[in-house]
């Protein structure tokens, strides 16, 4: 045999070993993925399924090489399968949510993600199908609160007006009323006059106090640090409770949505300690770096179970705050132990 013949097989030997190397450690990837792995041609149809596949959904491998990606969907995603094929194929690459259903009927949220891809010398597609019920199972959660906040804030609005301004408007018509009629056998137009003037002050009054509760003024006009600042004066004033707050480190003067949900935060975290703790010194500290806000809360009060409270809870409370964090794409961890007080440490990112 020819030395160049020689040399030829030598590196068509080498090109065998390296493409069967690159093989295994493919088959290595498929087959020990946490996730899900399709391998489909341009109908749906299974070329290729991993381990993780077959057991998520309860079929065997030869079953699963039998099927179509239409048998794995729900009834409403089953229509968007050719869809996505040819969003894929448009593409090249796509990602989307869908919906898997077992064998045995159970159904859970997946993102999908998918690509073209050479199989054996033909077009196919190679998608990876995540779990993501608990994150679907959060957002909806999140969502939940905000409803809730929502109407929660609303019934108190409503009463706001109903017991405090109706009355005042009430009282008003009365006095008109006597007015219109040129009725002033018990009282003088004069002393009427004087009464509605005063009632008019007072509603002016009572209707910047409504809507200092709903967005306080101190927070609009000076920011979150100084609204704290004044509301934890306010609570330590009560000598119930003693309360320290370093705010100087917060540097942020643009308002945001995010300085109203931590001003609220901060007012349910006082008023559970209030309501539960039994502590006598809360300790908080606000600041801010970059686009960066971090707050840390303390109290020295009696603590609790946190995993059995956070399970058992109805949503409201320290569920309730923690939504409500999630909810501005924060995040919120709690420290404690039974008799050790309670920690929070609050950051959240900001968008600028």
């Amino acid at each position: 045999m020819k030395p160049d013949n020689n040399r030829l097989l030598e590196k068509l030997a080498s090109a065998s070993e390296a493409l069967e190397l690159i093989e295994k450690k493919f088959k290595f990837l498929f087959d020990y993925s946490s996730d899900e792995i399709f391998v489909s041609d341009l109908k749906g149809n299974f070329l290729e399924v991993n381990q993780v596949a077959c057991d998520s959904l309860g079929y065997t491998k030869k079953e699963m090489l039998s099927m179509n990606f239409k048998s794995i969907k729900t009834p409403k995603y089953r229509e968007f399968v050719l869809i996505n094929i040819k969003k894929i194929l448009k593409k090249k690459r796509y990602t989307y949510e869908s919906k898997h259903i077992t064998k045995d009927g159970k159904i859970f949220s997946v993102e999908m993600k998918s690509r073209i891809i050479d199989y054996y010398g033909e077009t196919a597609i190679i998608s990876v199908a995540r779990d993501i019920s608990e994150r679907k199972e959060l957002e909806n959660k999140i969502l939940h609160t905000i409803i809730v906040t929502e109407e929660k804030e609303r019934k108190r609005f409503a009463n706001d007006l109903h017991d405090g301004l109706s009355p005042i408007l009430s009282a008003i018509k009365l006095y008109t009323d006597l007015l219109k009629k040129d009725s002033f056998k018990q009282t003088s137009k004069e002393e009427i006059l004087s009464n509605i003037e005063e009632l008019v002050e007072l509603s002016i009054s009572s209707a910047k106090e409504i809507s200092n509760n709903i967005t306080p003024s101190i927070l609009h006009d000076f920011g979150l640090s100084k609204a704290i600042e004044r509301f934890c004066v306010f609570i330590d004033n009560t000598k119930s409770i003693n309360i320290t707050t370093k705010t100087n480190e917060y540097k942020f003067s643009e308002r945001s949505i995010e300085e109203s949900i931590l001003y609220q935060t901060t007012k349910e975290l006082i008023n559970n300690t209030l309501k539960h703790a039994s502590a006598k010194n809360i300790r908080l500290e606000l600041k801010s770096s970059d686009n960066l806000i971090i707050m840390h809360y303390s109290d020295d009060g009696i603590g609790l179970n946190l995993k059995d409270h956070l399970k058992n809870s109805s949503g409201l409370g320290l569920n309730n705050i923690i939504n409500k964090i999630k909810s501005i794409k924060g995040n919120c961890d709690f420290y404690n132990g039974k008799n050790a007080g309670m920690k929070v440490l609050i950051s959240v990112k900001l968008n600028k």
